[in-house]
């Protein structure tokens, strides 16, 4: 198989990459122990130790982690069109050596053996290399030989 197509990164791309990663990630949830404990430390220093310097940068801590955690999706987005990647066309090759990808003349190659999982999502699948890095790449831009072919490289190595 030797597989070729580009797609560009967009912010449709990165909108469909983020609600497709995030049931896979640990960032999903929210973290409810670290805010209760802001806020009690906020009341505490500001009524026990009489600190309310202290009280308000805590509790501005607090209201910034849930922040945060409501705006997630947009600033990682934000994030991303900030990048020199953004907008601009990815090269995606498939074959026997592996999955590699070009943007920029910039190249990264994962080798079969790399690729540790490769997971399916409803609009695309993501590939998790050994050293942990996740890789999101649509559906449209695979067809279901291609799709089928990773699965089964995956499950030879």
């Amino acid at each position: 198989m030797n597989y070729h197509t580009s797609y560009i990164l967009d912010k449709d791309y990165y909108h469909e990459s983020f609600e497709q990663s995030l049931p896979f990630s640990h960032r999903r949830q929210f973290k409810y122990p670290l805010v209760l404990l802001l806020v009690g430390l906020a009341l505490f220093s500001m009524f026990k130790l009489q600190n309310n310097y202290l009280g308000y940068f805590l509790f501005a801590l607090a209201i910034l982690e849930v922040v945060a955690y409501k705006y997630q999706q947009p600033w990682w987005v934000a994030r991303q069109r900030l990048t020199r990647a953004a907008g601009n066309e990815v090269t995606l090759r498939v074959d026997e050596q592996g999955i590699s990808t070009e943007i920029n003349a910039q190249k990264k190659q994962y080798s079969w053996p790399q690729i540790k999982e490769v997971l399916s999502t409803q609009k695309g699948i993501i590939i998790v290399t050994d050293k942990g890095a996740r890789h999101y790449f649509p559906a449209r831009v695979l067809n279901e030989e291609v799709i089928a072919f990773i699965f089964d490289k995956n499950k030879a190595t």
